[in-house]
């Protein structure tokens, strides 16, 4: 019988392999690493084809917790790296080729974006629907409705703080020109944030909201829009698109 242990033990190994590789997806997934720290994010560029299945590995070599997530209609939900961790997100690329962005960043510090590439292919188009990572929303009723105004660079809301719980803002873009969000972004003790949550990319004129169940503490509530995203040339929050907070 012993002869046969190599060649079980053989099978089992490539048994793991298969498995590992395939992710549990139906098919195997590139691994494409990527590696943040207080000041960037790498590397600028990457490539990928059309309908491929990725997943990126993020690695935070900073002293600050990051946030990597897509933006101008890349959906990539965002994902929360603390600082010393690695946290790994799946992403299936488009069906078709064009240039995707990808937003590595500190909240209210250094912003990375990261242009992806998605060349065309030929064969059958995949096209499948893109991964989305859970929300860090709540189904919750509301218990209190905020108001918050966005505008050039402006940050205003009809209440100065809520009590803990479930919070619906509503985010008012009163520009009549630029793309703004709201980010929800809560205090840590060393000063760095934690992004409750966001809504992203509201046109001019237009308007959004997210429900989120906050605990208690100092916040700030901000635009973290940076140089290359929406088409912006700044990075709103340096411009002064940030309001501290209070949830009680």
């Amino acid at each position: 019988m012993s002869r046969f242990v190599p060649g079980f033990l053989g099978i089992l190994a490539l048994a793991v392999l298969a498995a590992a590789c395939g992710g549990g997806d139906g098919g195997e997934r590139r691994v494409i690493q990527l590696r943040q720290t207080d000041e960037n994010c790498t590397p600028a560029t990457l490539e990928v084809g059309a309908g491929e299945k990725v997943t990126f590995e993020v690695t935070n070599d900073g002293k600050k917790d990051a946030e990597i997530e897509g933006i101008d209609g890349m959906r990539l939900e965002e994902l929360l790296v603390p600082s010393g961790k690695t946290r790994s997100q799946k992403w299936t690329a488009p069906g078709s080729a064009g240039v995707q962005k990808l937003k590595c960043y500190v909240p209210g510090g250094q912003s990375t974006i990261i242009e992806v590439t998605v060349a065309a292919k030929t064969g059958v188009d995949v096209g499948g629907a893109a991964d989305r990572a859970s929300s860090r929303g709540t189904t919750k009723a509301p218990n209190a409705t905020v108001t918050v105004d966005l505008t050039e660079y402006r940050v205003i809301t009809d209440v100065a703080s809520v009590a803990a719980g479930p919070t619906k803002f509503v985010a008012r873009n009163q520009s009549k020109s630029e793309v703004h969000e709201l980010a929800v972004l809560f205090v840590k003790a060393d000063g760095s944030f934690d992004n409750m949550g966001e809504v992203e990319d509201i046109d001019p004129g237009k308007s959004g909201e997210i429900v989120l169940d906050l605990p208690k503490g100092k916040y700030v509530l901000a635009c973290v829009i940076v140089p290359g995203e929406a088409g912006s040339k700044l990075d709103h929050y340096k411009e002064g698109m940030r309001l501290d907070w209070q949830v009680n």
